[in-house]
């Protein structure tokens, strides 16, 4: 790299919050005091040898002020205002207020003179810069950190170089840099792995949609049906095979606090929030408490949500559709078993590409309908479905659930594929857009969408579970099947708000898209929207690559057809055209 950070330990060599600042950085070099006369010569060598090969070198070195207010930037040479002016931009847009003024100067203390020698540094080819910073995450009177204000300047911090280094590397040197992402730690210690695969391990101790899900669905079906739709049925669970205290206990011993990568540092104190609350919800289930902290996980239902649930509910009535969940004739259906066939068919597919995928399709009895779990596709005994949705589903599920676990899986950073917190918006989304670019989204299927907004709706406004079967099953226009499947999700565990994930997770896609965006850098694994800049960010680095798996609609046109017209801006109920 053509370019070096420097921090120089006091004197008194005692630990100082600064000396982790640099280690964000892809080239840096801590010094004792009693070093700095033997490391001389070998800066001076570096710089030399850097030079010739980049055509410029840049040394910047930090350290701690006693007497001034923010930031102070320091220069032995006017050349550098340029570089400065960069610099002192990104710094002064951190979102801390107690960064009250970035500034320069061009004087160096004298603790602090630039180690490499002055005829060196006339040569506008190699320059020294300084670095003041203000202890403003430090607390004088206690002698303790501010460790939250500590940690988010550290991450500004460390994007701020990064951008800086980035513009000295493009203008001054013959280096090639596509980003300046590019210019971050490629190397991952040891310590982020074992954090990885310790949240990895005890999220796997339990299977929190398993555990969440009604076991005895016929049995509370007959029971509602039976007491003239107008009482809330009895639902059962399976047992809870750990113990949530003693989870949260080793979760919380999981270091985060010793990484000194900011990024992974906050995938990861991220997902520890979400198995923290996933844990509380399996102590809640059955309470009144459990949907409080269901808002904490998958949100709630906002106004705009609701809206559009509204509508696209009310435009059956010009165009009403045969509901999916009714019976129809016998000959438009296939059986489980057809159905596992062509899944298994399109799991085989995806290993052509990927031969580690190892996905299973199992018929199970103690479940409805369809679910993915752990990458392994569950199919409910009785389930069956038209012919004409069984590929859109095979989609939904296989083409998205299964592929963007195993693509996860792929990569060395292990949360790709259990999933970041808040992944199950744009999952279901995708999952949804896979109906649509193969063909088979039904207006049906987007009431059904529409519907579970709805029933959370009432549920967060303190509907029982009558209340709210009779809004979708008598003013919504639901047959009572459908309404009670609807409800049921809606109300398991105590009152569970995920279902509203996926009208929203296929409105934000449709956004996402009709900004120009791409579809398949979403499909790297199971990810979060926002968590965009953060992929980038790991690819740039090397530390994640380029997913292995496609979905087969990638390879129709018709289907890309479809996704191209989605470059303009697209309301939901334009998809069914």
């Amino acid at each position: 790299m053509p370019f070096i950070c420097i921090y120089r330990f006091p004197k008194e060599e005692k630990k100082t919050p600064e000396a982790t600042l640099l280690s964000t950085q892809v080239a840096y070099l801590y010094l004792r005091d009693k070093d700095t006369p033997l490391i001389k010569d070998f800066l001076c060598d570096l710089a030399e040898s850097m030079q010739k090969r980049f055509g410029a070198f840049l040394m910047l070195e930090i350290w701690q002020a006693q007497d001034q207010k923010g930031i102070e930037l320091v220069s032995a040479d006017d050349t550098n205002e340029q570089f400065l002016g960069t610099l002192q931009k990104e710094l002064s847009q951190f979102p801390l207020s107690i960064v009250q003024q970035v500034t320069t100067t061009d004087h160096f203390p004298e603790t602090n003179t630039p180690l490499l020698p002055r005829h060196m540094l006339k040569e506008e080819t190699v320059r020294a810069l300084g670095m003041q910073l203000s202890p403003f995450y430090w607390n004088n009177e206690n002698k303790r950190l501010y460790p939250m204000i500590y940690r988010q300047f550290r991450k500004e911090l460390s994007v701020a170089l990064r951008k800086f280094f980035y513009d000295f590397v493009r203008v001054q040197t013959r280096m090639e840099v596509a980003h300046y992402n590019s210019l971050g730690r490629q190397k991952v210690g040891d310590v982020a792995w074992k954090i990885d695969q310790e949240l990895v391990k005890i999220g796997n101790t339990f299977d929190f949609l398993l555990l969440t899900s009604v076991v005895n669905h016929n049995e509370a079906w007959e029971e509602f049906r039976r007491g003239g739709f107008n009482q809330q049925p009895t639902f059962l669970y399976r047992l809870i095979p750990v113990d949530p205290e003693l989870l949260k206990r080793r979760l919380y011993q999981v270091p985060i606090e010793e990484l000194d990568d900011p990024t992974l540092a906050f995938i990861f104190r991220d997902k520890r929030r979400e198995l923290d609350r996933m844990l509380n919800m399996l102590e809640e289930r059955n309470t009144r408490d459990f949907h409080l902290s269901s808002i904490q996980v998958f949100g709630g239902v906002e106004e705009e949500l609701l809206a559009k649930a509204n509508q696209i509910l009310d435009y059956q009535v010009e165009e009403k559709e045969e509901d999916e969940d009714e019976e129809p004739q016998a000959t438009e259906r296939i059986s489980t078993e057809e159905f596992v066939a062509l899944a298994r068919q399109e799991i085989s597919w995806m290993q052509q590409q990927y031969k580690p995928l190892d996905a299973t399709v199992t018929i199970r009895n103690d479940i409805t309908g369809l679910m993915v779990s752990r990458g392994q596709l569950l199919v409910g005994s009785g389930f069956t479905t038209t012919r004409k949705r069984a590929d859109a589903l095979i989609q939904h599920e296989v083409g998205t659930h299964v592929l963007t676990y195993y693509n996860g899986k792929a990569q060395p950073l292990q949360q790709m594929y259990v999933g970041s917190p808040g992944y199950e918006d744009l999952q279901e989304g995708l999952a949804v857009l896979a109906e649509y670019l193969v063909g088979g989204l039904t207006l049906s299927r987007l009431r059904t969408l529409a519907g579970r907004v709805v029933a959370v709706d009432c549920m967060l406004h303190n509907a029982d579970f009558s209340e709210t079967f009779h809004v979708l099953h008598r003013d919504k226009g639901f047959t009572a099947y459908t309404a009670y499947g609807i409800t049921e999700r809606v109300y398991r565990g105590g009152g569970m708000t995920k279902d509203a994930v996926y009208l929203r997770g296929l409105l934000h896609l449709l956004d996402h898209l009709a900004q120009g965006n791409e579809l398949q850098p979403l499909l790297i694994g199971k990810i979060r929207q926002d968590y965009l800049p953060i992929i980038d960010e790991l690819i740039q680095r090397k530390i994640l690559k380029p997913a292995p798996i496609v979905p087969r609609y990638f390879s129709n046109p018709v289907s890309m057809e479809r996704l191209r017209r989605l470059q303009t801006k697209t309301d939901v109920l334009s998809l069914l055209n």
